[in-house]
């Protein structure tokens, strides 16, 4: 239609297939390209399939406690093939949603990988080796990353050693696993295959786990991982992978010493890398640092026109700040005045307990010398969290102390990834913790927790003994 925006988006995972719905929504010309699968790396190897392994792992291991609550059943063991199917499923439909959600905002796809030929077009290799040449009012860039493989002796060469792509595809279920990195996707998974029976170790290079989370709650994690049976080593460095017959040998350099671990498998999740290459940014002079294409609030880089959102820019690799990025992208370049602020943006964690926070960690608010107090609740004054795990975990509170604002909070138990929205929504508005007490919680739910936490930090507690204030 004559005067419409022309808006091209390059990838069609969460930030860029958000991008295109949103500016179909505000009346853009939109065209697409992806080179793989729409929904990218969380719909496709990422996100959803790692919570449709966990859930069903959660599933095993419930029916392994049922017995807890007076009920009698037989495991009979896991049908492997089932458990991998329902995850395809899962994914294929959600992968289908985007693609009628696209059709119907009449967002044009083209299959095939896009790079720059100069800061005003792309050239665009299709599958079928054919090219197609794009120019654009409008470009978003939306192309994520790729998991990183650390240079370690042996892991490149190894069939036994998988990335995340790989540890959500065994075509059987491992009996042992060693797990390289303790970040979030190395502990998600971790979690879930232990839960399956298979015996897991966890060694990470850096003195704790999880190292953006909350401290106190990280280790309370730990705890209950290990109580789990999952052997964890920090400040161990894998020094290198050996074939070991059908098994791989990591071998670590702990406490001085060097230690090996055998197992079927080795998932190496050291992080993730900007996928970028292929676009050959040079070419259309946009700015970067270490890969990571350089934006401002609005998201736009140095480049007129040109955007760049989610994982390819941001240092918060999440597919939920890809989303949000992505619409104010969209916003943006129609004519919008948005930014992007990233104080309301959970970070997330599937382990055996959810795991989430918002905000600053206490190790944050110790850094920066901000005055502050801490309230703390146990899910174990709680009696829907008593009913649903045996009342497992933490509600954190940090508040500065003059003002009682929101500094950070962080939740460690059933629904923990829930709960947090309440506080992100808390923290975006410059609430205090009296706004959360004001609110009334229904009962009996976790969320009363939520507000006990809030109560705890000033000292008015009422189903625990509060400190003295």
């Amino acid at each position: 239609m004559a005067g419409q925006t022309k808006i091209v988006i390059v990838g069609g995972g969460p930030g860029g297939y958000v991008a295109a719905i949103r500016a179909s929504q505000l009346g853009a010309d939109v065209t697409l390209v992806e080179k793989n699968r729409l929904g990218g790396t969380c719909l496709n190897i990422g996100c959803i399939p790692t919570k449709a392994i966990l859930h069903s792992a959660e599933a095993i291991d419930a029916a392994k406690h049922m017995a807890d609550l007076g009920i009698n059943v037989e495991v009979k063991g896991i049908d492997w093939k089932k458990v991998i199917a329902k995850k395809v499923s899962i994914t294929n439909t959600l992968v289908g949603g985007v693609q009628g959600l696209l059709k119907m905002g009449k967002v044009k796809v083209i299959e095939g990988e896009a790079t720059f030929t100069s800061k005003d077009a792309m050239e665009v290799t299709k599958k079928d080796g054919s090219k197609e040449k794009l120019t654009w009012d409008k470009l978003i860039l939306a192309t994520g990353s790729i998991p990183s493989t650390p240079p370690i002796p042996g892991v490149k060469d190894n069939p036994c050693c998988v990335d995340s792509t790989g540890a959500l595809s065994f075509e059987t279920l491992p009996k042992t696993l060693v797990v390289v990195g303790g970040g979030v996707i190395g502990i998600e998974l971790a979690s879930a295959y232990a839960m399956f029976g298979t015996k897991v170790t966890v060694v990470e290079a850096l003195p704790r786990l999880l190292l953006p989370m909350d401290g106190e709650l990280t280790d309370q994690l730990r705890k209950i991982m290990e109580k789990s049976g999952i052997a964890i080593y920090t400040d161990a460095k894998v020094a290198a992978v050996e074939k070991a017959g059908n098994e791989a040998k990591v071998i670590v350099d702990y406490k001085g010493k060097k230690e090996s671990f055998t197992a079927e498998k080795v998932l190496v999740a050291v992080g993730r890398r900007t996928n970028v290459a292929s676009l050959n940014l040079a070419k259309a002079g946009i700015a970067e640092v270490k890969g990571h294409i350089t934006v401002n609030e609005k998201q736009e880089t140095n480049v007129k026109n040109i955007y760049a959102i989610g994982d390819c820019s941001s240092k918060l690799m999440l597919a939920h700040v890809a989303m949000v990025q992505g619409e104010i992208a969209a916003e943006n370049a129609l004519g919008g005045n948005e930014k992007y602020d990233a104080k309301t943006s959970p970070a997330c964690v599937y382990a055996e307990q959810e795991f989430a926070g918002v905000g600053m960690t206490e190790e944050q608010v110790k850094e920066a010398k901000i005055p502050y107090l801490v309230g703390k609740f146990p899910l174990s004054g709680n009696g829907k969290a008593l009913i649903t795990n045996g009342g497992v975990g933490t509600v954190k509170y940090l508040i500065g102390k003059e003002y009682h604002e929101l500094l950070g909070v962080h939740i460690l138990g059933a629904r923990a990834t829930d709960l947090i929205g309440e506080c992100a929504l808390c923290i975006g508005m410059e609430g205090t913790v009296e706004d959360i007490i004001a609110t009334i919680h229904s009962h009996p739910t976790i969320t009363e927790a939520v507000r006990e936490g809030a109560l705890a930090s000033l000292g008015r507690c009422i189903h625990m003994p509060n400190k003295k204030r």
